[in-house]
C-alpha cells in the first residue's frame, strides 16, 4: 500500500508540473480576457454609456495597464481598445446632444447637425482597417445613422412649429446690387429673384448666395473665397440634391440648399449644403434682409460666418453687410 501511495503521489505530482503554465501562455490566456472585456464595454457602449465611460476608465487604467504589463501594445489589443474607445465616445456624445436645450434658431440646430456629422464620420476614420467589418461595425454605423435621423426630426418638427409669414408668399422678390470689393480686386453682382411657395419650398430664378471668406490658403496663409453661382436658374437649379428650402420663425428667416459634387475636380466643390439665416422685416411690397450668418458643409470641410462672427467683422466688406431691400413684382 504505501509503494502504490507513492506511486500515485508520484503521478498526480508529475501532472501538476505539467499543467503549470509558462509565462507566454499565461500572457495569451490574460490578451483574450482583456480582449473579451473590451468586446464587453463596447456593447456596453451602447446600452448604457456613462456606465461604459467609466468602467473603461477603471479598466484602462487598472487592468490593460499594470505595474508588469502593457497591454495595450499589443496590436491585437490596441485595435480592440480604439474601437471599444470610439463606441464610447460616440454614445457619449450621443447623449449629451440629446439633454441641449430646445433651440429657437433652425441655423443653430444645422450647426450642431454639422459638427456631430463630422465628428462621427471622424470616428468611424479612426477604426482600424484590421476590425473594420462584421456586427461591431454596423452596430457602431446604425448609431451613426440614428444620430443623424434624430437631426433629421428635430429640423422637421421645427418647421412644422413655425408657419409661413403670409405676407411674403405670392410675390415675386427681386433686388440687384453692384459690389466692388475695397481694394477693387474682385466684384460681385447681387442678384434676388424668387418666389416664396406655401410648401416650404422656393422658386428661383437668382439668388445670391453669400460668399465664404474664412477659407484659409494652405499656401499662402491668407484667407481666400467660396462662391457659388448667382444664375440659380441655369447653373445650380440641375445640381439640387434636394429642393431649396425657407423656414420662418421669429425675427429670422432661414434658407437652405443643397448641391451635388461639380463633375470637374478642379473646381474643388463637393456634395455641399448651405444655411443662411437673416433678420428679416416685411414690409409692404418691401422685404429687408440684415445681419446674415452664413454656414456651408461639404466634406471635410465645415465653415460658417456672420455677424457678430470673428471673421466677419474682419473679413466682410461694408457693401456685403449692409442690409438688402427687396421689391415684389
Amino acid at each position: 500500500m504505501i509503494l502504490v501511495s507513492g506511486i500515485l503521489a508520484a503521478g498526480f505530482s508529475s501532472c501538476t508540473k505539467e499543467l503549470d503554465l509558462d509565462e507566454e501562455t499565461q500572457i495569451a490566456l490574460e490578451k483574450q480576457e482583456k480582449m473579451a472585456k473590451l468586446d464587453e464595454l463596447f456593447n456596453l457602449a451602447f446600452a448604457d454609456p456613462a456606465k461604459a465611460e467609466a468602467d473603461y476608465y477603471r479598466f484602462y487604467t487598472n487592468e490593460l495597464i499594470t505595474e508588469t504589463q502593457n497591454f495595450v501594445i499589443d496590436n491585437d489589443v490596441r485595435m480592440r481598445n480604439t474601437f471599444t474607445d470610439l463606441a464610447i465616445r460616440l454614445n457619449t456624445n450621443f447623449e449629451k446632444i440629446k439633454t441641449l436645450p430646445e433651440s429657437s434658431s433652425l441655423f443653430d440646430i444645422y450647426k450642431v447637425k454639422y459638427d456631430n456629422w463630422i465628428l462621427n464620420r471622424s470616428l468611424i476614420g479612426e477604426i482600424p482597417q484590421q476590425v473594420r467589418r462584421g456586427e461591431k461595425l454596423e452596430k457602431f454605423e446604425t448609431k451613426v445613422d440614428e444620430v443623424s435621423a434624430y437631426f433629421d426630426a428635430q429640423i422637421a418638427d421645427f418647421k412644422t412649429k413655425n408657419p409661413v409669414d403670409q405676407n411674403i408668399l405670392n410675390k415675386q422678390w427681386t433686388a440687384s446690387k453692384f459690389i466692388v470689393k475695397p481694394d477693387f480686386s474682385a466684384f460681385f453682382l447681387m442678384n434676388y429673384d424668387f418666389k416664396f411657395l406655401a410648401d416650404g419650398e422656393l422658386d428661383i430664378n437668382n439668388f445670391y448666395l453669400f460668399p465664404m471668406y474664412n477659407l484659409k490658403s494652405v499656401e499662402t496663409g491668407g484667407y481666400t473665397t467660396f462662391e457659388e453661382s448667382t444664375n440659380f436658374k441655369d447653373d445650380l437649379q440641375n445640381i439640387q440634391l434636394s429642393p431649396a428650402s425657407y423656414v420662418v420663425y421669429n425675427n429670422k428667416l432661414f434658407f437652405h440648399f443643397h448641391f451635388k459634387a461639380s463633375p470637374n475636380a478642379a473646381d474643388g466643390k463637393l456634395n455641399r449644403e448651405w444655411c443662411y439665416e437673416f433678420d428679416y422685416a416685411a414690409e409692404g411690397n418691401a422685404l429687408t434682409l440684415s445681419n446674415p450668418r452664413v454656414m456651408y458643409l461639404m466634406n471635410p470641410l465645415f465653415y460658417q460666418a456672420g455677424y457678430g462672427d470673428q471673421h466677419y467683422e474682419l473679413l466682410y466688406f461694408d457693401a456685403l453687410r449692409e442690409p438688402v431691400i427687396l421689391t415684389a413684382q
